[in-house]
């Protein structure tokens, strides 16, 4: 059996891990085109081709558990011992709660018990958003929503626009904080929140060892709010920064087959597999742009403290600035934010502002040359240096969803993502902002993650936009995930 070695030595006591379980967890419940993919019909479960692929790396000499929930179908446990094809087990649990942390930390768990003496790959499959709230829906209840009465919620044009008395829809610091959350939510395949993801992985993790890599196997979750949370439980992360096209494990087989020609590998030399299969599988049909990376997680508390460096800078220089000075100070982090490469989160799916998931990399590497601070612009240069090589590959072309653009991940500078909510300073925020801006917990977010609460990113944003008029939230929704096209070929 292939063997995978940790970055960092097992605790004494601890056995270094033999051989490899790969775990998989699909919540394609809420979503039927993932769930019939590529077919578009209904099939059983042992014809799905997630499963399929899953067979194939069974027989590279590792075992498999996965939980698959289907839409209008039941959630499946699927047990494929190593080199046993023809073992597979396939068992409906009925219906499980997908978004629960507790679904997750369960199946770890279990797929754990089953191999204690392997090394655990595990892949999240279905949606992804960057950083996702963790939400108790039963307190966005009307009295908290309005505040008992003293607040209005108008809908208008596809926009939340909040009235408060007085004609304010400001609270302190020009920042859309509404104390008890805003009646906007998704109601299309909302995944699970990113708090939610952290706990879970730290609940599974009890006294065995971290997770050898976890591969976000979805759009947007190579985000620096979402790797920071699980940093703790897992050695390395692949993921990719803009979207990534469904592809429903065509890609594991691959990264797999090369873990078992080769024999053992490091954790990050199959992370960077991972990665590289999806660009490769991607690749050979065009038109399927992605861009990933592969990052130690041990290197996230660095990263974080280098973005708190940066925006305590920022903040300084902003505050700093006499009313004269501000709008010029303003000007130069609003060019660097529309200079840095943004990725798609905002209407059309062109890259730009106002997207509102901006790559640290790049961002950083504008503000190297901020004017009228060194300490702006020594921060940007020592986070940029802390985020060097992360990024696997970039592609550019023309993607077949949106023939009418391109998508360019060509730059060197790329990284990780972060929300910066209304770059452009138009006053539409995203659904997720008054959640993002809460450093405190509220009863209807009663759990913050420690990056938020760590860092003065936060800070940043309120201030950046402290004299910017607040209009409305853009409407809640996770973005689709882009199917990987087997038909379609632009010229």
């Amino acid at each position: 059996m292939p063997n995978l070695t940790f970055s960092s030595p097992a605790l004494p006591g601890t056995p270094a891990p033999v051989g490899v379980t790969f775990a998989v967890y699909a919540p394609f419940g809420t979503d039927e085109v993932l769930s019939e993919y590529p077919s578009g019909t209904a099939q059983p479960i042992q014809q799905h081709p997630l499963v399929q692929h899953l067979v194939q790396v069974s027989q590279c000499g590792v075992h498999v558990s996965a939980l698959i929930d289907l839409h209008g179908d039941d959630s499946y446990l699927v047990d494929i011992p190593a080199n046993k094809p023809l073992s597979m087990q396939i068992a409906s649990r009925w219906k499980q709660d997908m978004h629960s942390p507790r679904t997750l930390a369960g199946f770890l768990r279990r797929a754990r018990q089953l191999h204690p003496e392997t090394a655990m790959v595990f892949a999240l499959e279905g949606h992804g958003a960057g950083f996702l709230p963790e939400l108790d829906i039963s307190q966005l209840t009307t009295a908290n929503l309005t505040q008992n009465g003293s607040l209005q919620w108008k809908i208008t044009e596809g926009q939340g626009e909040p009235l408060l008395p007085m004609g304010s829809p400001l609270l302190p610091m020009g920042s859309p904080l509404l104390p008890m959350g805003s009646p906007l939510l998704p109601v299309n395949h909302l995944p699970l929140s990113t708090w939610g993801l952290g706990h879970a992985l730290k609940d599974a993790q009890g006294a065995g060892r971290k997770l050898a890599v976890i591969h976000f196997n979805n759009c947007f979750n190579m985000a620096v709010e979402v790797l920071h949370t699980v940093a703790p439980f897992a050695d390395v992360a692949t993921g990719y920064m803009n979207y990534n096209f469904f592809t429903s494990g065509e890609t594991y087989p691959n990264a797999f087959n090369k873990l078992k020609t080769a024999g053992s590998a490091t954790t990050q030399q199959f992370a960077q597999w991972l990665a590289e299969a999806n660009r490769d599988l991607l690749a050979s049909k065009t038109h399927h742009p992605t861009t990933g990376g592969v990052v130690p997680l041990s290197r996230l508390p660095q990263i974080a403290g280098r973005i708190d460096v940066l925006a305590q800078a920022l903040v300084g220089v902003l505050s700093s600035a006499t009313p004269e000075q501000r709008p010029a100070v303003v000007s130069r982090v609003r060019t660097a934010l529309v200079k840095a490469q943004q990725y798609d989160t905002v209407g059309a799916p062109k890259l730009d502002a106002p997207d509102e998931l901006t790559d640290l990399c790049s961002l950083a590497e504008q503000l190297r040359s901020f004017l009228g601070s060194a300490a702006v612009a020594d921060a940007a240069a020592q986070l940029q240096a802390a985020l060097g090589g992360i990024k696997v590959y970039g592609a550019k072309t023309t993607p077949w969803i949106a023939p009418e653009t391109i998508w360019d991940f060509s730059r060197p500078t790329l990284a990780m993502n972060i929300l910066c909510p209304d770059p452009l300073l138009g006053g539409l925020w995203d659904w997720r902002s008054p959640y993002y801006l809460q450093k405190v917990a509220t009863p209807v977010q009663p759990q913050v993650i420690d990056f938020l609460k760590s860092t003065a990113w936060v800070d940043f944003i309120i201030e950046y936009h402290r004299q910017a008029p607040f209009v409305g939230l853009r409407p809640a929704a996770i973005p689709a995930y882009p199917i990987f096209n087997r038909k379609h070929t632009l010229p």
